[in-house]
């Protein structure tokens, strides 16, 4: 009896430190532009039941239904800046050249609650590339411990009088990524290179192209 309990603690440990994923959220986007040119991308992310019952718990300390400044403030940094190690789960690329937020302004960042789901909502600054005519942007997280999925319309653009705009999304054969199936909640590593023992996903990136 005791030899199957501990087998069982073994296999709830494995499954729980290497199965994935174990979290779950849709990705909504938001492009805006200023003065006719990209300025920057407001991302939605609403989450899983247990995700969200875990910080609505957790962080809405007066029980309202509401996070206030200071409940606001607490969420973001203890439940999303960690997110900055991986990127922010965002990823952006112009041709063969892809790159992440490295820094998210918590004046653009919100916590909020729809029927028991979890909302954040946060600004990436794109003016960088505001003399691009076409932008990739994927949502996906490389160490698949979050499943990420894009729902339907789940693209709008802002303040865009003068522009002819269309995107797709389309899921990019030609620049995979590499994540390994056996990894630690807690490996950060990106891998661009396939090696011995690693996965391939092909993210599924929003192709967005803007002419005057």
């Amino acid at each position: 009896m005791k030899k199957c309990i501990a087998l069982f603690i073994l296999y709830l440990f494995c499954t729980c430190a290497y199965s994935h994923p174990h979290m779950w959220f849709t990705s909504e986007f938001e492009f805006q532009f200023q003065h006719n040119e990209l300025y920057g991308l407001t991302i939605v992310w609403k989450f899983d039941r247990f995700f969200s019952s875990d910080i609505i718990n957790g962080y809405d300390l007066n029980k309202d239904g509401v996070f206030n400044e200071a409940e606001t403030d607490a969420v973001f940094q203890n439940a999303f800046t960690y997110t900055s190690d991986y990127n922010y789960f965002t990823f952006i690329r112009i041709g063969s050249r892809r790159n992440s937020p490295t820094y998210i302004d918590r004046k653009y960042f919100s916590a909020s609650q729809e029927n028991g789901t979890l909302v954040y909502q946060f600004f990436v600054d794109l003016s960088a590339y505001k003399n691009e005519k076409e932008i990739y942007i994927a949502c996906y997280d490389y160490t698949f411990f979050c499943d990420i999925q894009y729902p339907e319309n789940n693209v709008r653009f802002l303040d865009v009088a003068g522009k002819k705009l269309s995107y797709t999304i389309v899921e990019n054969k030609d620049f995979p990524v590499y994540y390994d199936p056996f990894g630690s909640y807690d490996d950060t590593r990106v891998y661009y290179k396939w090696a011995p023992g690693l996965n391939t996903y092909y993210p599924k990136e929003i192709y967005v192209r803007y002419t005057d």
